[in-house]
């Protein structure tokens, strides 16, 4: 299922460093509690690096996801300076996806997602927020978030960005030993229900989906709006997109 939704964009500041970084930090917005996040390049060249970084926190207790998605490129001719240029793309030409998994003792499934966001003008960043209200919809457990983002340039360009393990709704973080497992693109893995059961296709087969596919056209066209614009405790301004839970996604798709 492919539903086109826009958002808002936001200036802020690029972080340059090429490798990915793990944070568990105390008392911290976006969520005013434990948040987890990882970032870096997941496409980098001369000529365009995407830079991502995804998010997952527990929110209002039931989980918040974050991904933020930059277009850079080269700052002086020659490279001296590789992905520290805002490289600004046209409406549609930056695409956002999150992902919600759920570990479920042995694998780890997708349970909530967004439809894939595009920014709505001449920008170089897309930052989009996704939130599961009240307890988390797979049931208690270790969640993350699948971050994904891509930069158009005549095709699709960017990839995935794993925010990294988070309990969810314990507070205190003393919860079972965290999975050492980590999702990657191109994974296929299951899908669970909002009991945090696997979900079954007609024939009783697990229904599974691939993580990490880009998004499956061109620059979207769509016109219309979609998001609540809310201010950061940085300044910045976050597009709250839709989240969905994914069995209800495949189930009516089938």
């Amino acid at each position: 299922m492919t539903i086109r939704l826009r958002t808002s964009l936001l200036r802020s500041l690029i972080t340059a460093a090429a490798g990915a970084m793990a944070f568990i930090l105390l008392g911290a917005s976006p969520a005013a509690a434990h948040y987890v996040y990882q970032e870096g390049h997941v496409y980098r060249t001369n000529d365009l690096c995407v830079h991502e970084r995804s998010e997952i926190s527990h929110g209002d207790g039931g989980g918040y996801s974050r991904v933020d998605v930059s277009s850079t490129t080269i700052l002086a001719p020659g490279g001296a300076f590789p992905c520290a240029h805002a490289n600004h793309k046209p409406a549609n030409n930056i695409a956002a996806k999150i992902q919600v998994l759920a570990w479920n003792g042995s694998a780890w499934y997708v349970c909530a997602e967004t439809a894939w966001v595009y920014n709505d003008h001449t920008t170089w960043q897309l930052i989009i927020e996704s939130r599961m209200l009240g307890l988390p919809w797979c049931g208690t457990g270790w969640y993350g978030t699948m971050g994904h983002g891509y930069v158009w340039n005549n095709a699709w360009y960017g990839g995935t960005m794993w925010s990294g393990n988070h309990w969810l709704p314990d507070y205190s973080l003393s919860a079972t030993e965290a999975p050492t497992h980590i999702p990657e693109a191109g994974d296929t893995v299951g899908v669970l229900d909002a009991s945090g059961n696997e979900v079954l296709d007609a024939d009783g087969e697990p229904v599974t989906v691939v993580v990490g596919e880009a998004p499956a056209s061109g620059p979207d066209t769509a016109i219309a709006d979609a998001g609540t614009s809310l201010t950061a405790e940085d300044g910045s301004t976050i597009t709250e997109i839709p989240l969905y839970q994914t069995s209800e996604l495949v189930t009516n798709n089938t």
